[in-house]
């Protein structure tokens, strides 16, 4: 009794890292992007209980960006084998009211025995901050593939309370969150730092807590998901390089919503 027990567990743990594994989540990934090109749910694996929101707003398979979504002009997506979860950021076409253009979106899958059981999407559209989806696709051959030696690496912890304190900036700037020289952000594809630096020494702003629910260990890549300035939906995603500072930063920043639409981290 105690061998089948300790071989039915054995197999659960395999049966998790082979559908955790960074290839299996960035073919979810694909397959996500394949349901929305095409309109046809059929291509993505869901679990029966799959929750989707859209900018903090519940919605179901097949609805919102699923029907107007249209062809992927760019993607970059981290991978969190821990959490079996993902999130990219991408620049697509939109189809809406019979007119189409670009659209700039941040995309949280979460993927459990191979089937997607959640989906949280970010999407920004003309009109909100700072909306420049060509500045993201000129950002095309920024280096967010390449894993860092293992010996590089840096922890969970450490990779997201470092974004943490690039918040905490904001509030009191004598935080420092860690930065490379040079430090370059994009919002929106908007770039926000033409000399270099990350820093902010401007009005004081307050953000409600935030959410890291996608951290790519192997990279050096932690995602942030809050409200910025307790005002409008936010995906900050923190490339840190060998050194461990903060190198790049790449932010999709939504409309106004009060919440992101799920729970903090536990």
């Amino acid at each position: 009794m105690k061998a089948l027990v300790l071989l039915a567990a054995t197999t659960g743990v395999v049966a998790q890292g082979q559908t955790c594994s960074r290839d299996a989540l960035q073919a979810i990934v694909g397959n996500y992007f394949k349901a929305v090109e095409s309109h046809q749910m059929s291509a993505l694996a869901m679990a029966g209980s799959v929750r989707i929101t859209e900018n903090a707003a519940e919605i179901k398979a097949g609805e919102g960006f699923f029907k107007s979504g249209g062809k992927l002009q760019l993607q970059r997506t981290i991978i969190d084998t821990g959490k079996c979860s993902t999130l990219t950021q991408a620049v697509l076409e939109e189809n809406a009211g019979g007119k189409t253009g670009p659209v700039l979106m941040a995309v949280r899958l979460k993927s459990e025995g191979g089937r997607v059981s959640e989906i949280e999407t970010i999407i920004a559209r003309t009109g909100d901050f700072a909306f420049k989806p060509q500045g993201v696709l000129d950002t095309k051959d920024q280096d967010w593939a390449t894993l860092m030696p293992a010996a590089q690496r840096r922890t969970r912890e450490f990779l997201n309370g470092q974004a943490d304190k690039y918040y905490q900036m904001f509030e009191d700037h004598k935080v420092d969150p860690g930065f490379a020289t040079p430090c370059n952000r994009w919002e929106n594809g908007t770039l926000t730092t033409a000399k270099g630096d990350c820093s902010w020494s401007g009005s004081v702003m307050t953000h409600p807590r935030r959410r890291f629910p996608v951290t790519d260990v192997e990279m050096g890549v932690a995602a942030a998901i809050t409200n910025f300035r307790d005002d409008w939906l936010d995906v900050h995603i923190f490339k840190f390089n060998a050194e461990g500072k903060i190198a790049l930063i790449q932010a999709v920043d939504g409309p106004g919503t009060k919440g992101t639409g799920w729970a903090y981290d536990k």
